[in-house]
């Protein structure tokens, strides 16, 4: 039983006949038809030429044209309608990127030089995006085309460029995407345990994505992982899955995939029990309902290596399995699978097809038949650049046995040193890959943990962000509850202040008040005090005027002369009306004097020890006065000359010497 690649191909749960029914529903409501009307040109004179054949072999040729041209045109099609996108104007970076994604996954089998091309455009373009969705894709598509080159080293890289911009994105598609491809690496260099989890994850990214065409797949690789009789429950559970989701997606590829996964999982249970026939069965039907529809939908297909896969191992099934009468049959599937690995370039099918054909031969004893069929092979491949060192290795173990057989030991033994040096080879590169693996391994979980660490800084950062900012806002909110509480205390200060101040301004007012209210009693003892003295003072000047007038009338009966020619009555009005001058002169003199001088006739009998008379202190208040020695003694009816001996005696009283002013001693107290 062939297997290009072991972890390709897996299987499902028994379908039993829904499984026919539900597919061929399905194309016949055209989910896996493709229903063209794009005419195809034919040249005119290759037309003229054709209708010169006979009908019946005119008939077989149009059909085979027609297939022909309908298969071609349908792959035409989808990849002009890509290219279509391509050349559109209003196609977004993003888009554009995932386009040439497409492009790379639909030509790895038949020129895989371009899909290496097509995906590195997938980078260009996704050069200016922010968004790392693109750029994950592009690097994840070329993880699945450096497998295929055999150059694991770049695939590793590939797959740890793929896992950063990963990290930049939260696209769960492109997230799935990548860590599909990172499992179906360790699936590739049969690690197993790692594969399986980043699987599982994968799914979990593809949840409720409709990601169909991606869990379909995933689901196969699964159902692999659990095959050849390793637990086949789950096989068949994953197998059933894989289908479903084949179903909805509607991509024929897919469905094919499905198909054959579903007979590996029927092959794979027969081989624990060979008894149960029918097993085997349904998984020829399977294997032959995955050749059936790949050659129904031709146009649709893109990868045939599970076709070819398919057809393979219906042969080697009726070659094991089943009488040397069903050798037709096997050799029909054989020519598929060859027809297919010719076109695809799926050497490994090929020569695994010459191989088959070879066993064939020695049945029937035909070694030189055999020889020239594995011959015929080694020709096949004797001009490829991918060397298969190990497949080499066991055509020409084929051939030494065939020599032996032949007796021939000479070529025997020429196979065999071939067989040794193309298996030291295989072993050789194995090491090599096994090396370059380990290598890629070690760098790829050297970056993942420098990214691991990259990622535990940054969150440590983040925590450390988050501690400062938590601590800044704490310190904020205490500084902002200390100025508040200062606040409050100032404002609390300030108004226990303003409560002291306007207590201390109460009691200023009170004692301005009671000091006001001093300073108005003082003023209206000063007042009453001043009113006192001028009532004593006009007690005064009214007794003096009193006594001046007594003193006149007394002066009158001496200042009359019987003998002047004057009357009586004449001379007494003469001296009224100077006694009232002089009356009238004093008058405008005391209210100024007494105004000005209160306090004069007390300070005046100080002087004297109260020596003075009244006579006295009434000559002190006309020389005060300014009136002269005559207007004194004119005013008193006197002699100058008593008037002088009057000032003598006051100033004899006031303690003056004979050369002071009285005058001038009378005004300075004054």
């Amino acid at each position: 039983m062939y297997h290009q690649d072991k972890r390709t191909y897996t299987t499902t749960t028994d379908l039993s006949n829904s499984v026919y029914k539900e597919t061929t529903k399905a194309i016949k409501n055209g989910l896996f038809s493709i229903n063209y009307c794009n005419s195809v040109s034919v040249n005119v004179s290759f037309l003229f030429l054709i209708m010169q054949l006979p009908l019946k072999k005119l008939s077989s040729i149009l059909l085979c044209l027609l297939l022909f041209f309908k298969n071609a045109e349908a792959q035409k099609i989808y990849f002009d309608s890509l290219n279509h996108l391509l050349a559109q104007n209003s196609i977004s970076k993003e888009e554009k990127a995932n386009v040439y994604c497409r492009l790379a996954k639909a030509n790895f089998e038949k020129n895989l030089p371009l899909s290496f091309q097509q995906a590195n455009e997938a980078l260009k373009v996704a050069e200016g995006l922010r968004d790392g969705k693109s750029k994950a894709m592009a690097y994840a598509t070329l993880v699945h085309l450096y497998v295929w080159k055999k150059d694991l080293k770049s695939a590793y890289a590939s797959l740890d460029s793929a896992q950063y911009y990963a990290q930049k994105t939260k696209n769960r598609i492109a997230l799935g995407f990548v860590w599909f491809r990172s499992g179906w690496l360790d699936l590739v260099n049969d690690e197993n345990d790692k594969s399986v989890p980043k699987l599982l994850k994968a799914l979990d990214f593809f949840k409720d994505q409709h990601a169909d065409d991606y869990e379909s797949t995933i689901y196969h690789y699964l159902a692999s992982f659990y095959g050849y009789g390793n637990d086949p429950s789950k096989q068949q559970k994953y197998a059933r899955l894989c289908y479903s989701s084949a179903l909805k997606s509607k991509q024929v590829d897919l469905l094919n995939n499905a198909y054959f996964t579903i007979g590996q999982s029927y092959f794979d249970r027969f081989k624990l029990d060979t008894l149960k026939r029918n097993l085997l069965d349904s998984a020829l039907f399977m294997y032959k309902k995955s050749l059936r529809l790949s050659k129904e939908q031709a146009g649709r297909m893109l990868t045939y290596s599970n076709t070819a896969a398919a057809a393979l191992n219906t042969a080697n099934t009726y070659f094991q399995y089943f009488p040397a009468s069903y050798r037709d049959s096997a050799e029909k599937y054989v020519d598929i699978a060859m027809g297919i690995a010719t076109k695809t370039n799926l050497l490994e099918v090929l020569l695994n097809c010459y191989g088959l054909r070879s066993e064939y031969a020695l049945r029937d004893g035909n070694y030189d038949e055999a020889e020239k069929i594995l011959l015929t092979g080694l020709d096949k491949i004797s001009g490829v650049v991918v060397k298969m060192p190990l497949t080499q290795a066991r055509i020409y173990q084929g051939l030494a046995n065939i020599a032996e057989k032949k007796g021939n030991q000479q070529a025997a033994l020429k196979y065999f040193k071939q067989y040794f040096n193309y298996y030291k080879k295989a072993f050789d590169e194995e090491k090599i890959n096994s090396t370059v693996r380990i290598e890629a391994q070690y760098q790829s979980q050297k970056k993942e943990q420098e990214i691991a660490y990259l990622q535990q800084q940054t969150k440590y950062t983040k925590k450390l962000n988050v501690f400062y900012i938590i601590s800044g806002l704490t310190g904020i909110a205490a500084l902002l509850l200390l100025l508040m509480s200062y606040n409050y205390k100032l404002k609390a200060s300030i108004r226990k202040q303003e409560l002291i101040d306007q207590e201390k301004k109460a009691i200023e007012l009170m004692a301005q008040l009671k000091e006001a209210e001093a300073m108005q009693l003082q003023t209206e003892q000063v007042l009453l005090k001043e009113r006192q003295e001028r009532l004593e003072k006009e007690v005064l000047v009214g007794n003096l005027q009193i006594e001046e007038k007594n003193e006149l009338l007394e002066l009158i009966t001496e200042k009359v002369n019987p003998e002047s020619h004057l009357s009586l009555d004449e001379q007494i009005k003469r001296i009224v009306n100077q006694q009232k001058k002089m009356d009238k002169v004093f008058e405008e003199h005391k209210v100024d004097f007494f105004d000005a001088n209160p306090a004069f006739f007390e300070r005046l009998q100080e002087k004297a020890n109260h020596a003075l008379t009244r006579l006295d202190l009434k000559y002190c208040s006309y020389m005060l006065m300014g009136l002269s020695n005559k207007e004194v003694s004119v005013r008193l009816g006197i002699e100058p000359k008593s008037v002088r001996m009057s000032r003598y005696r006051i100033k004899q009283k006031l303690g003056l010497g004979k050369e002071e002013d009285l005058n001038l001693f009378l005004q300075q107290l004054g």
